[in-house]
This record gives structure tokens, sequence and C-alpha cells, in this order.
């Protein structure tokens, strides 16, 4: 049987096309994903997209500019703003108008701030100042009613934390990108099909030349089926360890600390995408071009729902058909690595696996079912 596994592979090896599609394919992907996305999750880049740019004017020096000062100083100590400085006031406004700087700061008896565009720093550089004039309303009103609680209430003011920060319920640091990288993970394990469909399409006698050889071998059948299915089994599950090795050292994406938990997702959605290749394969006699039209859509339709190219589609469908999420191998995959990475749901993440696996043994029923009731009454 050893040197039917080495010839099998050698000739799967071989057809780099389908190579491409299994292995290199989800790699160009997942490097496009990257530089449009321009995320990773360590720290220095969390706290370079959290820093937003502004620049101070002074318009009067008083106790008030000074407390402002020191307000906004402790902001920038909690890497919401980076503090920017310019010689005028004519400068750093041409800064603004340029899109250098997100906003200006304007220090005189009240806080003020200017901006050029209505974005999502514009937003929280108006939340900052709203927080300053609650504040200083607040402290206001404690020393006329309360001055004895008033070092308290400052302290208070002073204890400011960032807001903009994705943590997921473990604690880390987290991005809604994410969920386009564990669908395309979820989408190589499913490119599975092409390795499936090719093998069926070379097992049948009345389609290949290749399929009339072998089935006239002395071989028994299920070994040879056996055969087929450890291979390519095999080479789609390197490729996606490869792209996973890819995506979390190449890119710096964590997946979680659950290594085993990872392989054995990996192995279990690479299974469905073989079983489904070679039922897709084996169930009909189209020719080999229309197969792989098929396999396409059979491979970006599920992705696409689990997010692949808009990565809120996942919600969208749990919203209004939630089924579709359980049935759908590349939502149940892409919710695995979720939980592995993000979410610490034991019960979640225990209910995908099962859901795997009986996808998996009902795959795997099906295609050898196909493969061995075929039988020719000449060649």
């Amino acid at each position: 049987m050893r040197h039917l596994l080495i010839y099998r592979l050698k000739q799967t090896l071989r057809d780099r096309s389908i190579l491409f599609w299994t292995i290199a394919f989800p790699m160009i992907l997942g490097t496009f994903f990257f530089m449009s996305f321009g995320f990773g999750d360590s720290a220095k880049h969390d706290e370079i997209a959290t820093e937003i740019p502004i620049a101070m004017v002074v318009r009067a020096q008083s106790a008030q500019t000074e407390t402002q000062k020191a307000f906004l100083a402790e902001v920038q100590k909690e890497k919401l703003i980076a503090i920017k400085s310019y010689s005028t006031e004519k400068a750093a406004e041409e800064k603004l108008e340029d899109g250098k700087i997100s906003g200006l700061f304007y220090l005189d008896q009240d806080l003020s701030l200017t901006v050029t565009r209505s974005d999502l720093n514009a937003s929280i550089l108006k939340l900052i100042l709203d927080s300053y004039n609650k504040n200083v309303a607040m402290i206001s009103d404690i020393a006329k009613e309360h001055p004895e609680k008033l070092p308290a209430a400052i302290a208070t003011m002073s204890d400011l934390k960032p807001a903009v920060k994705a943590v997921a319920p473990n604690g880390k640091t987290t991005s809604g990108f994410l969920q386009c990288f564990f669908a395309l993970i979820a989408y190589a394990c499913l490119s599975g099909v092409f390795l499936g469909v090719n093998n069926s399409f070379e097992t049948q006698a009345n389609l290949s030349a290749l399929g009339a050889r072998r089935s006239i071998s002395p071989t028994p059948k299920l070994t040879l089926i056996l055969v087929d299915f450890i291979v390519i089994l095999m080479v789609d599950f390197i490729s996606v360890l490869l792209l996973t090795l890819y995506i979390t050292k190449g890119f710096g994406i964590s997946l979680g600390d659950n290594l085993f938990g990872i392989i054995v997702t990996v192995l279990m959605g690479c299974v469905i995408g073989v079983s489904l290749g070679i039922v897709l394969g084996a169930s009909n006699k189209a020719s080999i071009n229309l197969k792989m039209g098929l396999t396409v859509a059979l491979t970006l339709v599920p992705s696409f729902l689990a997010g692949l190219m808009f990565q809120n589609m996942g919600i969208i469908v749990e919203k209004y058909c939630p089924l579709l999420n359980r049935i759908n191998p590349a939502a149940v995959l892409a919710d695995t690595f979720y939980c592995l990475s993000v979410y610490d749901n034991p019960a979640r993440y225990a209910r995908d696996m099962w859901t795997l696996a009986i996808m998996s043994v009902i795959c795997i029923a099906i295609a050898f079912s196909l493969l061995r009731r075929e039988r020719y009454d000449s060649i």
C-alpha cells in the first residue's frame, strides 16, 4: 500500500492548477487582506491605531488653560491622543486642513475644538471635549456644595482610561477584521473540494483514461479509494496548516493558544472539504470544466456567508437565518476559530466540534458510497 500512496501523491502534486487553488490562492488572498486592512494584533500596532494626532492653541494664559493643558496631557498619557507642536496658530490650522492632524483644541476661558472631517477620530475628540466640560461642571458644583470632597473628585477626573480598544472576553486585544481571516482559513479547508472533484474524475472509467486503467487494476477498489482519500486529505491538511502558519507568524495574528484545538479543527474542515469534492465529482457525469465551476461556487458561497468578503455577513445571517450558520461548514469552522482565539466559551466550541464531526461522518459515508457503487459493463 505504501507504493500506492507514493504514486498517488506524485500524481496529485503534478496537477499545478489544483495546487494553486488549494495552496497558493488562499495565501495570496490572505496577503491582500492584510495589506488592505493594514492590521496586526501586536501591542505596538494597537497604540498607533488609537493615538489621534491633535494640536493645541493657547489663546490666553490663565488657571483655566493650565487645567486644560493638564487634562489633555493626561489623555495623551493614556495613548488616546498625540499632541503635535507647531510654531504658530496658522501652521496648526494648515495641518488641520491638510489632514495631518484630526483636531485643533483652543485653550481659553473655555476649552473648544475644531475639526474638518466627520469621522471616527472627530467623534472621539468630541467625546473628550464633552468629558472635560462635564467634569469641570461637576467639580464646580462639588466645590460650591461639598468642598471637602473636592480632592476625591479631582482624582476621579484624572483617572482616564482608553476608550477605543476592542477587547475580547479572554482579555486579549482584538479587531473586527479577524473574522475575515477566520473565514479565510475555513475557505482554505473547503478548497479540498478541488482535490476531491479531481480525484473522483480520475477514478471514473467513463470520464478519464486514468480511471479506465485503474478500474481494471487487480488492486481492490476499497484500497484505491482509501489511498486516494488519505493522499488528497494529507495534501489539503498540510496546505491549510501552511496557511495558518503564514497568518500567525507572517502577519502576527493570534489564533489562540490551543494548538491541539487548531489542528483538530483544521483536520475536520479538510475532511469535510475533500469529502464534499468527492460527492460532487462522483454524483454526476458532467465534464471536468463544469464540475470545477460548481466547485468554485461550492467554496465561495459558504465562505461569503461566513464573512470572507464582508466581515459582518455572519452576524447578518445569524440575525435573519441562524439555521444557515449551523449547517454552513464554513460558518461553523470560522466560529470554531473565533472560540479558540477570541471568545472563551468551551460549550460553544464543543457544539461546533460536534457539528463538524457529524458533517465529516455524513460526507465520508456519502463519498465512499458513491465511489464503491461504480460499475461498468465494458471498458
